[in-house]
């Protein structure tokens, strides 16, 4: 794995001189993996005013799914002297993205706004203007848990919406049945031209699995949906980077990998939200292909925790894939 991703983390960062650009530079590393030289390029950029570096680094905070062992490494003055504006007369260091708000930043204001409780239709429309639709993803959760039958409605009808978010609004949209989470998940995967009945105990197993991940549900290999969830993982978009992992190590264990994967992530509304940071400096389909999107799809898997706060068990997971058991064997060493 390690050979692979600084194959990748080469071609990331050919061109550095002609670039010309330190925040191009540090973004290239981050992509490649590297957060050691890439993340204090970022705040060394931030501490010196550019706002973009300042908006990259606050998102890279919040949103990265899997910490590597050198962020995991830092104790809390690191990180925050490394992520944050540090106030020698405070004890409290502000986020990046709070300084630049301030200073009237519309993205920096959109997306801190985007991280309310309230349903919020008006910052899905500005975050999407704004190129920034993966972002969107919280503020649609919470049109669809707390905002009005209309709203919902309103976002399934709605360009704006990102058609992976659509279960969301459906689940919270139609009568209550058992599982409706998963199983609107399932309808979505199976593009709703087969009967998802919450009555069929194998429908049931599977939409558990998909709305809460490893140890619940039903994976067993011979379960109906099997397949279709399987071909879901190994080809949507939105999993392109458990698909590249899958397939760059596992062969024609590829596809149970991916059920693996996904399972460990915590299902599918988990799985979906593996995103770029910032869309202005890394396009979604840039970030899904990186290197860091397949080190954060494993390092994810790697540090899942069970119902019981416990790593899930390597065999556990090799009843899904031997090889994501072994993989991800290799990448929690990297931990100790």
């Amino acid at each position: 794995m390690k050979q692979i991703i600084a194959f990748f983390a080469l071609l990331f960062g050919v061109g550095y001189a002609a670039a010309g650009s330190d925040l191009q530079q540090a973004i290239d590393l981050w992509l490649g993996g590297n957060d050691t030289d890439s993340l204090p390029m970022l705040s060394t950029l931030a501490k010196s005013g550019d706002a973009d570096a300042r908006l990259l680094l606050a998102q890279i905070e919040i949103t990265d799914k899997g910490p590597s062992p050198y962020r995991m490494s830092l104790d809390k003055d690191q990180s925050r002297a490394l992520f944050r504006q540090e106030d020698p007369t405070s004890p409290f260091a502000k986020s990046w993205l709070t300084v630049e708000a301030e200073q009237g930043n519309a993205l920096a204001q959109a997306l801190l706004r985007a991280r309310g409780s309230e349903p919020d239709l008006e910052v899905i429309t500005q975050l999407v203007k704004l190129g920034a639709q993966q972002a969107t993803d919280h503020p649609t959760l919470m049109v669809a848990l707390y905002g009005t039958p209309e709203d919902r409605e309103w976002l399934l009808n709605s360009p704006v919406t990102l058609p992976e978010l659509e279960p969301y609004l459906k689940f919270l949209s139609g009568r209550p049945e058992q599982n409706g989470a998963g199983l609107a998940a399932l309808r979505h995967i199976t593009d709703e031209n087969q009967d998802v009945s919450a009555d069929d105990p194998e429908t049931l197993g599977m939409a558990g699995l998909l709305a809460l991940g490893i140890g619940f549900g039903d994976a067993s290999s011979d379960n109906r949906w099997r397949q279709s969830v399987q071909n879901w993982v190994m080809t949507a978009p939105e999993t392109l980077p458990i698909a590249n992992v899958c397939d760059a190590h596992c062969g024609s264990q590829a596809a149970a990998c991916g059920m693996a994967m996904m399972a460990l992530a915590g299902g599918y509304y988990e799985v979906i939200r593996i995103d770029s940071p910032l869309e202005k400096l890394i396009p979604q389909g840039t970030f899904l292909n990186s290197p860091r999107a397949q080190l954060m799809t494993l390092r994810r898997a790697a540090l899942a925790r069970s119902e019981t706060n416990n790593p899930p068990d390597l065999k556990a997971i090799a009843a899904y894939s031997q090889c994501a058991a072994d993989l991800i064997r290799q990448e929690r060493q990297a931990y100790r």
